[in-house]
Order: structure tokens, then sequence, then C-alpha cells
């Protein structure tokens, strides 16, 4: 069984791609994204033969581990090795590995997870230079990934996800990715059909922790009930009103960057550094705005920030009066 050739330069294939090979090396922190790598390795396998599963934690590994559990099976079965916590490595684990890169077994697909730093560098070379598959598994960071990786979910599952939807759901759940993955799961188990805002704010709208989007959004919009109750609702249960004006601001920016502009969404994309669904969310709720207006908010809200932030004694209604502000500007 051939694996491609990895590169140094080069962060990995996706989880979603990877397939058996001799080596496979998971790299990053990502612990779902590592967990669906192994699960597809291990899938793809069983769905041919029989396997024989090991599995090693390679900070407690015992010397001679590997070699035997790679050795030839008397009942021909192919061998899956999967090896966990490479980022605690002990000694006998680094060098037995670096032994076994060096004429890996045929019969056999080492599966192993490093979660980050330092140790075990000489090994991830080692490998690396194996011609071991790469898999990313790096955090996703960027609200974009995270769409992408939500709608992909729906998409793998033959079912429709709407842009609206894909955003509500990371704006619900956006900061941990296995309780998003398992929000995705819940709504593909528990729904029929395609997937809108609507129905996962009925699942997941009390679970908004990116407050300050859709307190931004309705503001934007000039739906000044739905941002108002929506701020109430989040300040009333504890959320930092400076996350949510600092929201604010980056909304409007991002507005008066696409007003007036005469490209496509992805011509600005290119140009503002914005992904494709940002730069058409912006466009479209520029069109409930002017210049004049949307500079005056900018000011608005940089005074509502220094508020928040010490100026004022009463920071819950410096952010409230600037989402006022900016509704009653948006209807105009």
């Amino acid at each position: 069984m051939a694996a491609p050739r990895g590169t140094s330069k080069n962060a990995g294939i996706s989880w979603r791609s990877v397939a058996p090979a001799p080596l496979v090396l998971l790299q990053g922190s990502e612990e779902l994204l590592a967990s669906r790598a192994f699960d597809a390795v291990r899938s793809a396998l069983r769905a041919g033969a029989e396997i024989e599963l090991v599995r090693f934690e390679a900070n407690s590994y015992e010397r001679g581990e590997l070699l035997l559990a790679s050795s030839p099976s008397l009942f021909s079965e192919t061998k899956l090795i999967e090896v966990r916590s490479m980022a605690a490595m002990n000694e006998d684990f680094l060098n037995d590995a670096l032994a076994y890169a060096k004429s890996p077994a045929p019969d056999a697909t080492l599966v192993m997870h490093h979660s980050g730093g330092v140790r075990g560098k000489k090994l991830l070379d080692a490998l690396k230079a194996a011609g071991a598959v790469l898999v990313d598994c790096q955090p996703l960071k960027k609200d974009s990934e995270k769409v992408d990786f939500v709608t992909q979910e729906f998409r793998a599952a033959k079912r429709k996800l709407s842009a609206e939807g894909a955003r509500a759901l990371v704006a619900a759940l956006g900061s941990d990715l296995s309780e998003l993955g398992a929000a995705c799961s819940q709504l593909l188990q528990d729904t029929t059909g395609a997937i809108d805002q609507d129905m996962v704010d009925k699942y997941y709208g009390g679970r908004v922790e990116a407050t300050g989007f859709k307190v931004a959004d309705a503001a934007l919009a000039g739906r000044a009930d739905i941002a108002l109750s929506t701020l109430r609702h989040a300040l009333a249960t504890g959320t930092d009103p400076v996350p949510i004006v600092a929201t604010l601001a980056m909304k409007l920016r991002q507005v008066a960057k696409v007003a007036g502009a005469r490209k496509s969404s992805g011509q600005l994309a290119s140009e503002l550094g914005m992904p494709p669904w940002q730069v058409q969310q912006a466009q479209e709720q520029a069109r409930h705005w002017n210049v004049d207006d949307i500079a005056r908010c900018i000011r608005l809200v940089a005074e509502a920030d220094a508020q928040v932030k010490g100026a004022s004694r009463d920071p819950e209604y410096a952010v409230e009066r600037a989402v006022t502000q900016i509704s009653l500007a948006a209807r105009r």
C-alpha cells in the first residue's frame, strides 16, 4: 500500500481525505479532528477486511511493543496501530518509532497523533522523510473555517444547510469544535430536509456565545426590537458588554469598506482580506446605510468602547444607547 509523499512545508491534507497508508501522522491539537481522522482510517480498513487493532499511549509505551504489534498475524489480518500522546512520548517510543520509520511493516497501518510542541521533533522529521501521510488537525480559529466545517458536515450527510444557518450555528457554538460537531449530528438526526437559520435558532438560540454578532446584525438591519431584546438578555445572563461593543465596531467597519463599492463579493473579498460570505453579508447591510450615518455611528461606538472599558459608571447603558442609535440610523 503506497503512501503519498509527505512534506514538512505542507500543513497536511484534510482529515476528510485521509486513507490507510503505512505511516499516517496527525498533526495539531484539535482533538475532534484527530479523532475523526482515526475513525476514518479505521472505517476504511474495516470495510475491506478483518483488522487487528492495537492502541498505544506514547507517554507510557514500553520498549518492543511496536515491533510486536506490527509482526505478521497468524490469521493474516490487517494490522492497525493507533498511537496517541506523542507530544509527551517517552524515550522508548521515540527510539522504537525511529527504527520503525526506516522500514514500516508491509501489512500494517500506523496512525500517530502529535498535538504540538517540540518533543519528538527528530521523529516527526524522520516520519516526513519516510513519506508519512500528513493530516492537518490544527484548531479552526477563523469563523469562515468553522462555517466551512459545518457546511461540509451537512454536505457529507447529503443534507442542505443554508449559509445563514451555518453562521448561526457557528455563532452559537463556535468556541468548541467538539460541541459544534455534536450539534451538527443532533440536527441531522432530529430533523429532515434543509436546515435554515430558524431551525438552528430553535435548537440553539439560547446558547449564543457570540451574542455580539446577533446584536450587531439586528442593529445594522434596523431591527431595534430584536437587537435590544438580545442585548438585554445577554447582559442579564452575565455577558460582558466589551466584546459586544467590539463586534458592533467590527461590523460597522465592514459595512464602511463595502459601501458604494461596485465590485463583486469575490473581488472585494480578495482586496479586503475577508471571506466572500462576510462581504456578501456586509453588502446586504450596507443597503440600509449612507456614508454620513456610518461615520457618525463609528464615532458613537468608539465612545461606547471607552465607556464600557471604565469611562462610564454604567457600561450597560452605554452599549444599549449605541445599539439604539445604530438601529435608528439603519431604519432611516
